[in-house]
């Protein structure tokens, strides 16, 4: 059978009519389709390329409201101790966050996918742990409390934003002389904040044993 196309096939005239439309008809088939599939690939590129700046954009959004929270905090912590002090505290708290509606999660790969919407939920995490101190908290506790979480919070979504830019080929982020230094202000105060609990627990701790040992142990019998 192979042998008779190619028989067949010896004895076609290049040069026939038909041979040359049904030439033309598959090359033109071929550019068509390499034409749509770049043309595809440039649409994908330039919807990845779009979804990233407007995912970056809203996590360097939420980090300039973390640091507005902080400043709030810090307000309210210097408050006088008393009511206003309480009054100020009531509007504290770890901002809320949300991706924009309608972005088209479809065109970035799983991994990614998975990276970025975990990050709500650390958000929330740490939202539903500072209202639970709310209650049970002096003011100037719970709005330092509120400071370390927005400070952490804001640090990770910085982190990730620039991760999204670098990724999908995003320009830099270039903050304004008001949020110039805001990566380093964040890092600093968080670093300070771990080394005064640091600080703090190891004095709780060595006042527990001190007590411990100067405690009369139960059970010595009684001098006559």
């Amino acid at each position: 059978m192979q042998q008779e196309w190619l028989a067949y096939l010896e004895r076609i005239s290049w040069n026939a009519p038909i041979t040359l439309t049904l030439v033309s008809g598959a090359v033109g088939s071929v550019i068509t389709l390499a034409w749509i599939s770049a043309r595809d690939a440039r649409e994908r590129k330039r919807q990845r390329h779009d979804t990233a700046m407007d995912l970056a954009l809203s996590l360097e959004i939420f980090a300039r409201s973390c640091r507005t929270m902080m400043h709030k905090a810090a307000w309210a912590a210097a408050e006088p101790a008393g009511p206003m002090n309480c009054e100020s505290s009531k509007g504290v708290s770890v901002p809320t966050f949300a991706y924009p509606d309608k972005l088209q999660w479809q065109v970035l790969s799983r991994r990614v996918i998975a990276e970025l919407r975990d990050y709500p939920a650390t958000v929330h995490s740490a939202r539903e742990y500072v209202e639970a101190l709310r209650e049970f908290s002096e003011p100037i506790d719970f709005c330092g409390q509120v400071e370390y979480e927005c400070a952490k919070a804001a640090m990770s979504a910085l982190s990730l934003a620039r991760i999204t830019r670098r990724r999908h080929g995003v320009v830099t982020w270039k903050p304004g002389a008001k949020d110039s230094d805001i990566e380093r202000e964040l890092a600093d105060f968080i670093a300070d904040a771990e080394e005064k609990r640091k600080v703090a627990l190891e004095r709780r701790t060595g006042s527990t044993v001190g007590l411990r040992a100067d405690s009369q142990p139960f059970g010595q019998p009684l001098s006559a």
